[in-house]
């Protein structure tokens, strides 16, 4: 067809097209070239999220090795006090700790360790596989196993120093809070590139991607139970009394304040996923326009509805439109700007949502 176009409608075109190409950013550029070639975009998505799940597993053990369970690394760590963690790896601890209560002298607890958190969450994992999602299923065993490898790793000088420092300088305070920050940001690194950490986090994503909920406070009952059931037998074990002045505080005490310290990890656990991880939270946007094409536009952008309501403005006495939107927060940014492009002089206003009832699209994890 474009053969039969006069010679002077096709150089129109080609200088046309030729400034539209040129005036793209280096950002447009890249995403065209990726987008015409399905193959690199492949290899780049399954790559980088091969990697954050690494990275995610690597500052997931760093956490428990240096802060959460320093007893680990040997050395001038032996013997410190151990928090406990949640989900599987907290299941994993108490597996343990009922060992050293049985009597079970254990000479390698990383190996011992390792070996019951990936034990926990083989069924976990075919419960990603089935209900979840195949993609999501496979890079959770990459984090878990790289979790595995790192634990069996992390025990050179450096990380013995990291943890005696702090234990010496901060104490359990610290300790609770650092081991917190590094579980949630490698759980929330995961959530970000649409996978898990593994652990109660799958079944955390599984229930509020059903519940279109935030997926910090589903842990807080089996976490419970574990901290309760870690106490406890911290305080059947025993052991040798801790002395403060003048006073012998005895196995009890000692469990039942490490019970207080395992809370606070917790609490910030949960509290830097759910700031982080932000694909579950809902924005509602109200637009004011007296662009009647806006609506179109939105509807063939973005996969939700919309209720629009006539007004009228009170100082120009004209016609508006009041288009009330729900998005998730990964696509506000977008829809924002594809308003502006349709209709600069509109006015937006964003609330946050703390739930949603009804038919919501979410796109589906792979």
């Amino acid at each position: 067809m474009y053969k039969t176009l006069p010679y002077f409608i096709l150089e129109a075109y080609n200088i046309a097209r030729n400034h539209i190409m040129a005036k793209r950013t280096p950002q447009q550029k890249i995403n065209s070239f990726i987008y015409n070639h399905i193959w690199l975009k492949f290899a780049l998505d399954y790559g980088v999220t091969f990697l954050m799940s690494v990275l995610s597993a690597a500052i997931f053990v760093f956490g428990v090795n240096c802060f959460l369970d320093p007893a680990a690394l040997g050395g001038p760590m032996t013997g410190s006090v151990t928090l406990v963690s949640g989900g599987s790896s907290g299941v994993a601890q108490v597996f343990l700790l009922i060992l050293e209560t049985a009597g079970v002298d254990i000479t390698n607890r990383s190996l011992v360790f390792s070996i019951a958190y990936l034990t926990v969450n083989i069924p976990l994992i075919v419960l990603a596989f089935l209900g979840i999602g195949k993609r999501f299923a496979f890079f959770t065993l990459v984090n878990v196993g790289s979790a595995f490898l790192f634990s069996n790793i992390f025990h050179g000088e450096i990380f013995v120093h990291v943890a005696l420092y702090v234990s010496e300088y901060g104490g359990l305070l610290p300790r609770a809070l650092f081991a917190g920050i590094c579980t949630g940001l490698s759980s929330a690194i995961a959530y970000k590139w649409e996978t898990s950490a593994g652990g109660f986090d799958i079944v955390s994503y599984y229930v509020s991607l059903r519940k279109s909920n935030g997926a910090g406070k589903y842990g807080v009952i089996i976490n419970a139970i574990i901290v309760s059931l870690f106490t406890l037998f911290t305080a059947i074990k025993g052991g040798n009394p801790l002395v403060v002045g003048d006073i012998e505080l005895q196995p009890w005490a000692l469990a039942i304040g490490s019970m207080w310290f395992s809370i606070v990890y917790l609490l910030t656990v949960m509290l830097v996923i759910d700031v982080i991880n932000v694909r579950n939270k809902k924005i509602q946007l109200q637009i004011i326009t007296s662009n009647k094409n806006l609506p179109n536009f939105l509807l063939a952008s973005v996969p939700h509805g919309a209720t629009i309501v006539k007004a009228t403005g009170a100082f120009s006495g004209e016609e508006r439109m009041m288009i009330y939107m729900v998005v998730s927060s990964l696509e506000m940014k977008s829809t924002l700007k594809t308003i502006h492009q349709i209709d600069p002089n509109s006015f937006i206003n964003v609330t946050p949502l703390n739930q949603v009832y009804g038919h919501f699209y979410s796109r589906p994890i792979r």
